[in-house]
């Protein structure tokens, strides 16, 4: 009888821990899926994206893959001085973003967050890029003292991109920051353009956030990184 009560009580905690272990993954799902939403929400730069950006972003180097394929790393507090007001050489440009079909995969202390994203631009000097964008996105956070952190962001464009508005993606980019400009390289010419005008202009994000939205932003805000 002893053995059996003894046996009971075993599979009792063990229960109990599989079930806090569950609950406690189930936390850090939402968590991070709110993390995406607050990176979306703030698209447009100024006070409330930086404040997310210093929230929720790791405290060090940050690595982008933009939605032309461009690689850049920058740390944390120039990515923070960037998005903390608009980009002065386009300063009337206001974002719009949103997330869906969210999904979160966890690795102990690191996740990847993959979702789909929709950004609309207006304002530009340049009309070719007040427009709305589709994305596909991967964002990869790690966990430090409790609190999950976007180290990594990474989008891709749906469809193909106007000729048009590649051509104004290329000229905002000579507006950059040279320090920008210097951290990030890849495509110098459009492999995925289009002379029909099937999309908008291209994400850049951390995100915004996104993306993230890392922050979700447009391709004309590269020089805000994520």
């Amino acid at each position: 009888m002893k053995i059996i009560v003894l046996t009971s009580q075993i599979c009792g905690m063990g229960v109990l821990l599989f079930s806090s272990a569950v609950m406690a993954q189930d936390a850090d799902k939402q968590k991070l899926i709110e993390i995406e939403k607050a990176f979306a929400a703030t698209a447009t730069p100024g006070p409330e994206s930086a404040a997310v950006a210093k929230q929720y972003f790791y405290d060090g180097p940050l690595v982008q893959v933009t939605g032309t394929g461009r690689v850049g790393t920058l740390p944390k507090a120039r990515v923070v001085e960037l998005v903390s007001k608009p980009d002065p050489s386009d300063p009337d440009v206001k974002s719009s973003g949103s997330v869906s079909d969210i999904r979160v995969e966890l690795y102990g202390d690191t996740a990847l967050v993959s979702y789909k994203y929709a950004n609309t631009d207006t304002g530009h000097k340049d009309p070719a890029l007040n427009a709305t964008s589709h994305y596909g996105c991967l964002d990869t956070f790690v966990k430090q003292k409790g609190q999950w952190l976007m180290a990594g962001s990474a989008c891709a464009h749906e469809g193909p991109i106007p000729q048009t508005v590649w051509t104004a993606i290329k000229k905002a980019r000579t507006q950059e920051p040279k320090d920008v400009q210097q951290a990030y390289h890849g495509t110098i010419f459009c492999v995925h353009c289009s002379t029909q005008n099937a999309t908008g202009p291209q994400k850049s994000g951390i995100p915004s956030p996104n993306s993230g939205a890392a922050i979700i932003l447009t391709e004309r805000e590269e020089s805000n990184a994520f």
